[in-house]
């Protein structure tokens, strides 16, 4: 799984860098490569649900934790309007975590890790587009894919959700820094919560939905 969407993402990257080739001499474009860590509250299981541990015996433990996880993502965005004290851009961005997230306890009848890709366009306001600092805002939403680890005793197990989820969030996009081979690049930090639908964790729990906050930052390319 972690190769697989490493692959994705690399090639996403490679694709957005084509895309750019035609646009240079237009300079309203951004494409934005982050890193960061991604942060999921943990699921409660509803009434009669049990985790069953290593050794065969019901947990006390109520709770499926969710332990944190590296992500990488490409962002593309297109300016539509371009104002001195604001701008709109319309775009879309991917994000996947290339190691597994991992649940906090091992059990035999919960999935013990699952892999995502979230792939989600968006609108983004970003406020003095031309200053050193640019706050920004953005809302969207999109495709949400869970791969998940099959259970130890369910090996019946069919792993694969696909689910929709909604992107909100915010952040601060830099100006211009340093130019490598002619290229403008400056630094983006963001926090961006893509709220969306459950991966299949083997076990019933009580909320339908599940937030996953990304706290992101890299470079960002203007062309």
């Amino acid at each position: 799984m972690k190769k697989k969407y490493a692959r994705i993402l690399f090639a996403l990257i490679c694709l957005l860098g084509l895309r750019s080739v035609p646009t240079l001499a237009q300079g309203k474009n951004e494409v934005g490569l982050v890193i960061g860590g991604i942060v999921t509250p943990s699921q409660t299981l509803s009434p009669g649900a049990a985790l069953i541990g290593p050794g065969g015996t019901a947990l006390s433990n109520r709770d499926i934790a969710i332990n944190s996880s590296l992500t990488l993502g490409a962002e593309y965005d297109r300016s539509f309007v371009l104002r001195g004290k604001f701008a709109i851009d319309g775009g879309v961005d991917f994000l996947a975590s290339p190691f597994d997230v991992k649940l906090s306890q091992r059990t035999q009848n919960a999935i013990g890790q699952y892999a995502f890709i979230f792939l989600t366009p968006h609108v983004r306001v970003k406020f003095h587009p031309n200053g050193v600092f640019s706050p920004w805002l953005s809302f969207g939403g999109g495709y949400a894919r869970f791969l998940e680890e099959a259970p130890t005793a369910v090996p019946s197990f069919k792993p694969g959700t696909n689910t929709g989820t909604f992107v909100f969030g915010g952040g601060v996009d830099t100006r211009t820094v340093v130019h490598v081979l002619k290229i403008p690049i400056g630094f983006r930090i963001e926090v961006r919560d893509f709220y969306s639908g459950l991966p299949n964790y083997n076990q019933r729990v009580a909320g339908n939905l599940q937030n996953n906050l990304a706290f992101n930052g890299g470079l960002l390319i203007r062309f």
